[in-house]
This record gives C-alpha cells, sequence and structure tokens, in this order.
C-alpha cells in the first residue's frame, strides 16, 4: 500500500529493519515516525451449499492453491438461504421461470455469516444464480443469470456450476470453474475487470466462450495490484526462477 505525503520541500524515506517507513521532513519541526501496516497473509475459505458435488468443491480447493499459493480450508456445506430466492422477482413480472437464487443476497449472507478466522470466503453452489443487470429490456435483465459474483473488494463471492456443463466434458467443466473462481477471488482483492486478453479477470461478457478463450492466470499488471497489498506467492512465478 502506497501513500503519498508532503510535508516540506525534502523528504526521505528509509526502509527499517521492521518493514515501517521512517521519514524525515527538512522543513517542519521535530523528527515523526510513520509506520504503514504491513501486507497481510491471506486466509481463504470454501462454503459449500447443500447440493453442490464433492469433485467441485476439490477442484476450486485445488484451482486457489495451486494459482494463488495460498492454503484453503472447506467448511461443512449448509443450506442456501430462503430469502435469497428470487420468487418476488417472478411474480412481479410474472415470469415463468425456474427459481434462482440472487448472487447479491448471497454473498452478503456469507458476510454476516463469516467466520473472523478466515479473511475472504468463496460460496459454492449448483444452483442457478442471478442479479439485476442495469439494461433493457427490463424484464430480460431484472433476473440475468450470472457464473459468479463478488465484492470488488470485499471478503465474500459465490459461483455457480448450474451454467458451466453446457457443451463440456467434465474435464472442460472443471477448467471453467476453476477460472471462475480465481477470477472471483480476483474481484475480492480489488482486481477491476482487466482490457488484457491473457488475463483471467477480463469480463465474460455474457459468453462462455470468452471463459473458454482466456487463460487460467492473471496478467502481470492484475499480479502487481495484488503483491502490493498481500502476501502472495504466486507458484508460476516462483517455478520460472528455478
Amino acid at each position: 500500500m502506497k501513500k503519498k505525503i508532503i510535508l516540506g520541500t525534502a523528504l526521505i524515506l528509509i526502509l527499517g529493519a521492521t518493514g515501517s517507513f521512517v521519514y524525515y521532513d527538512y522543513y517542519h519541526a521535530p523528527r515523526r515516525t510513520l509506520t504503514f501496516l504491513p501486507k497481510k497473509a491471506i486466509k481463504v475459505a470454501i462454503q459449500p451449499f447443500k447440493g453442490i458435488d464433492k469433485g467441485s468443491v476439490l477442484e476450486v480447493k485445488k484451482g486457489i492453491e495451486r494459482y494463488y499459493g495460498l492454503k484453503v480450508i472447506i467448511l461443512p456445506d449448509i443450506p442456501l438461504p430462503i430469502h435469497a430466492k428470487n420468487t418476488h422477482i417472478l411474480k412481479k413480472y410474472h415470469l415463468q421461470l425456474p427459481v434462482r437464487y440472487r448472487a447479491d443476497s448471497l454473498i452478503a449472507y456469507l458476510r454476516k455469516t463469516k467466520s473472523s478466522k478466515y479473511d475472504y470466503v468463496i460460496g459454492l453452489t449448483h444452483q442457478d444464480i442471478s442479479v439485476t443487470k442495469p439494461k433493457k429490456p427490463k424484464w430480460l435483465y431484472t433476473d440475468w443469470g450470472i457464473f459468479g459474483l463478488g465484492y470488488r473488494p470485499g471478503p465474500t463471492c459465490i459461483v455457480s456450476t448450474h451454467r458451466l456443463y453446457r457443451y463440456a466434458n467434465l474435464a472442460q467443466m472443471r477448467t471453467r470453474l476453476r477460472k471462475i473462481a480465481i477470477h472471483e477471488l480476483g474481484h475480492n482483492l480489488n482486481l477491476r475487470h482487466c482490457p488484457h486478453r491473457n488475463c483471467v479477470m477480463q469480463s465474460a461478457r455474457e459468453s462462455m466462450k470468452t471463459i473458454d478463450n482466456e487463460p487460467e492466470s492473471l496478467c502481470d499488471s492484475c499480479k502487481n495490484i495484488i503483491k502490493r497489498k498481500f502476501i502472495v506467492n504466486f507458484p508460476e512465478e516462483q517455478m520460472g526462477k528455478l
């Protein structure tokens, strides 16, 4: 985390052994010390919702651990909260659609119930999830099905496997799942959608084709944003140094 400090006409920064920054200013009264918070180690948990298959849960765990180099804990599965169902929207617009779960309600629920032992929680469900998009026609986009959603920045995200089986075998489906989990956790770590095609943080643009064509990795710019604030040792970078 970087901060600009303007205190006088001259400023010297010295990095101490503790990782704290000590500054001296020549113009303003006595010497003072400013300590910046150190980089933070990340603790991640997966919260499976009832009905999700164990293979998908293990695949997300493997993907996050393998790519971000983080240890991931799997929590006991829990029921989906009834209040997150989209039934009120179906009634309002008289839509003959399957019941979905509102993604924004799910990540809010995960945030509310998150243990302080974990910094980030990734929710996993096999049910279809949706959001309201500011597009027209309103009846179509008021309950738009999505792959995943995460706070940016924030402590929770949700990923659904419901749409990932389309035109895919099991291996392709699991690759899609890992990419989406890496993407949504990236949002939690304050990454925006990235314009680079060689980055898993690019917007899916409502297309499975985008997900299939993108890599299972971040571009250097997105990695650097994360590394400035968190202790993350991307394994692929460590392998490149060998």
